[in-house]
């Protein structure tokens, strides 16, 4: 996704996630097992039941949304589709489930403290990266190695996968916390640490202690201790397991305020649910979903009046729709009203934003300049780093915030200004394979490209920053490749953005 819209939507998604923390505080979620069926109930509790359930695609490039962007966003290209809540928009699931059988579900937890800058790249939508990537528990564990979660929100996870292994996320003290086979002694996750929840639950009947169990308390704890003692009670003669973990389900709902019913059952790979405004169950076959990315990606209202399957009545996704559903959210969500509509727009074009990387670390030389040659003229003579036997200075050259680009070389400010000249940047891009990629430039005022020594782009013009930037499709080779750009100079600002994005 476009690092543009990163930025664009830095101030919303704080605040929703802010908002978040203080209002809610009561979502459960918990895994039933007997042999080899496993099922995963959810309860979601807000103040709106409004969403969509969105097919994601496999094999789509995506460069992850964050909010400092001096984060460097993970990128990756989805191995599995997958069948996801969404209330804020498409790619910001709630919850869902992948064709491999991976399912997560997102709680809040105040207190969590995500670990600080280093050298992984972030994600933030962390439910949508383990999705897009991972089949098992294991997997999700691995890409803590590989990733870490950028951004403030205060969450931790519930995950299966369809062995029937579970796990508990949570970050602790900017440590990633994982709670798993001997130290999952049950599978039940609330709106405290999962050790703090276990040592609760010990202290009632049946459990260790004597207390009695609070059945229809709406704290933390107690939903803990009741979804605990149900699903350690259930069997075969209990009946049906997707109904039964319905009434668990029934059993610490939150009044109206539980808003979603969710039941992933991972034997039968089918997804049952039930709302707030509708208790009759509606069901999506994850097999029957079509995660092919050359065809259209599906979506369907949550609030459908359509009950029972729904597979036959999932529709061709609506950008339209996606942002109706942001603004209707947000403007009703306590004290997010007064964020611009400019904003959600950008939140609301960010899953049909390509996966852009932006190259912000450059070295300068420079300026450059003849008497009586105007920066047109400038364009054509071979300067200083275009001679093979000239010694060129080089400095490093900071990049900026720019109109929503995060990574601007002022050249101006740099180079202390001037008229008719131009300068020299040079950078590096690392590949780990061979590849083509699209080369992204805007440029003020003209530019010269260069890439591994060989011209692939020339621009020779007096603008401003442009709306769309300069394009040409080049070939990367495995390892370093270098990238030098010649920009001109007539007046006023000056300077240079270069970005660029897979090409399939």
């Amino acid at each position: 996704m476009n690092a543009t819209h990163r930025i664009s939507v830095l101030v919303l998604v704080c605040c929703i996630l802010l908002i978040s923390v203080s209002t809610v505080a009561a979502c459960t979620s918990f895994v039933i097992a007997e042999g080899d069926h496993y099922v995963l109930g959810k309860n979601y509790d807000w103040n709106l039941d409004d969403g969509l359930i969105v097919v994601n695609k496999r094999g789509i490039a995506k460069s992850a949304l964050l909010l400092d962007f001096l984060d460097r966003p993970a990128q990756w290209t989805a191995k599995y589709g997958s069948v996801t809540f969404n209330q804020y928009g498409r790619e910001m699931p709630n919850g869902g489930i992948n064709e491999a059988g991976l399912v997560l579900e997102v709680m809040m937890l105040p207190g969590t403290q995500y670990p600080r800058r280093d050298k992984r790249p972030a994600v933030m939508p962390w439910v949508q990266y383990q999705l897009d990537n991972c089949a098992t528990i294991e997997e999700v564990i691995a890409t803590d190695r590989q990733v870490r979660v950028g951004g403030p929100m205060p969450l931790h996870f519930l995950a299966c996968d369809r062995e029937g292994n579970v796990a508990t996320f949570e970050w602790l003290d900017g440590k990633l916390v994982v709670h798993a086979e001997e130290k999952l002694p049950v599978t039940v996750l609330t709106n405290d640490t999962y050790t703090r929840s276990l040592a609760y639950l010990k202290q009632h009947a049946g459990h260790g202690g004597a207390n009695n169990i609070r059945h229809g308390s709406w704290g933390s704890l107690d939903r803990f201790v009741c979804a605990t003692d149900r699903v350690k009670k259930y069997n075969a003669a209990q009946g049906d397991m997707v109904e039964y973990a319905f009434d668990t389900l029934t059993a610490v709902r939150q009044g109206d305020a539980t808003q979603w019913t969710i039941v992933y059952d991972l034997k039968t790979m089918e997804i049952h649910y039930k709302t707030v405004t509708c208790s009759q169950t509606r069901t999506i076959r994850v097999a029957d979903c079509d995660f092919d990315p050359s065809t259209p990606v599906k979506m369907i209202g949550i609030n459908t009046p359509r009950t029972g399957l729904l597979n036959p009545h999932l529709y061709d996704y609506d950008p339209d729709l996606n942002r109706w559903l942001i603004h209707y959210c947000i403007k009703r969500t306590s004290g997010l009203s007064a964020i611009p509509d400019t904003m959600l727009d950008m939140l609301a074009l960010y899953p049909e934003a390509p996966a852009v990387t932006y190259l912000s670390k450059w070295e300068v030389a420079g300026p450059y300049t003849e008497d009586g040659a105007s920066h047109r003229q400038l364009f054509d003579i071979p300067l200083g780093p275009e001679q093979a036997d000239a010694e060129v200075q080089w400095k490093a050259v900071p990049s900026q915030l720019l109109n929503l680009h995060p990574a601007y070389v002022d050249l101006a400010n740099a180079l202390d200004g001037g008229d008719q000249r131009v300068a020299y940047l040079r950078t590096r891009i690392e590949a780990k394979e061979s590849k083509s990629i699209q080369l992204e430039i805007y440029s003020d005022d003209g530019v010269k490209a260069w890439l591994n020594g060989k011209l692939i782009h020339a621009n020779n013009l007096s603008r401003g920053i442009p709306t769309t930037p300069d394009k040409v499709v080049v070939a990367l080779k495995k390892g370093s490749n270098d990238l030098m750009l010649k920009v001109t100079q007539n007046a006023g600002p000056w300077g240079a953005i270069a970005r660029y994005q897979p090409v399939y």
